[in-house]
C-alpha cells in the first residue's frame, strides 16, 4: 500500500472517530470548564449520551444535569408533629370576705371569726383536691388614712390570710398574695356604709376544667 492510499486512510479514520464523538448540545443548562461545550455554552453530549469532560473535571466540580448519580436525591425531612394544645385555663371562683370580720380597725391580726371564716373556706378549697391549681388572695381598703398606708395594709391583711390558709393545709404553692389599697373600691367611700363595703379580701379559687 503507497503511502497516499495509506493517508488518506488515516484521513478517513479519524473522521469516522471524529463522527462518533460529535456531541448533542444538551438543553439541561450551560457548560462548565469540568464539561465540553458547543458555540452556545451547551453541554456536549458523546455517542453514549454521557457529557464530554474536560481535565477539569472532578466530583467537586461535576453538575448534576451530566452526572445525576453523584447528587442522591434528599430524603424529604420529616415534618414536625403539630404542638399539643395549650392546657385549659383554670375556672375562677371569687369569695369576698368582709376584712371587718376578719381584722380589728386598722390592724392585721386575724381575729378568731376572721380564723373560723378562712377554716370553713379552706375545707372547701381542700374537698375540691388536685382540682385546686392557683389561689388570689387580694387585700383592698377604704379611703380613709394616706395611700400609701393603705396599701401597705392590704398587702399585710392579705398575707395574714395566706399564712392561715397554709397552716390550715392549704399548699403555699399556689397561693399568690397582692394588695390594691383603696384603688378598687365597690361602694362608695363617703359613707360609713361604703367604706364597711370596700374593707375586704377577695380570694380567687382556680380550679382546672374538667377534661
Amino acid at each position: 500500500m503507497n503511502k497516499s492510499i495509506l493517508k488518506s486512510l488515516m484521513a478517513v479514520l479519524a473522521a469516522s472517530a471524529l463522527t462518533a464523538n460529535v456531541a448533542v448540545a444538551h438543553e439541561g443548562g450551560k457548560v462548565t470548564e469540568a464539561y465540553v461545550g458547543d458555540s452556545n455554552k451547551h453541554y456536549v453530549l458523546d455517542s453514549a449520551g454521557n457529557c464530554v469532560r474536560t481535565s477539569s473535571w472532578s466530583k467537586k466540580t461535576a453538575t448534576k444535569e451530566c452526572n445525576p448519580e453523584l447528587f442522591p436525591a434528599e430524603e424529604k425531612k420529616a415534618e414536625a408533629p403539630p404542638a399539643p394544645p395549650p392546657p385549659p385555663q383554670p375556672v375562677y371562683e371569687k369569695v369576698t370576705l368582709s376584712a371587718t370580720a376578719l381584722f380589728d380597725f386598722d390592724k392585721a391580726i386575724l381575729k378568731d371569726e376572721g380564723k373560723t371564716a378562712i377554716e370553713d373556706l379552706g375545707q372547701k378549697i381542700k374537698a375540691k383536691g388536685a382540682s385546686v391549681v392557683d389561689i388570689n388572695v387580694i387585700g383592698h381598703t377604704d379611703s380613709v388614712g394616706p395611700e400609701e398606708y393603705n396599701q401597705q395594709l392590704s398587702v399585710r391583711r392579705a398575707t395574714a390570710v395566706k399564712d392561715y390558709m397554709v397552716s390550715q393545709g392549704i399548699d403555699a404553692g399556689i397561693i399568690d398574695v397582692s394588695g390594691k389599697g383603696e384603688s378598687s373600691p365597690v361602694a362608695d367611700n363617703g359613707t360609713k356604709e361604703g367604706r364597711a363595703q370596700n374593707r375586704r379580701v377577695e380570694i380567687q379559687i382556680g380550679a382546672s376544667a374538667p377534661k
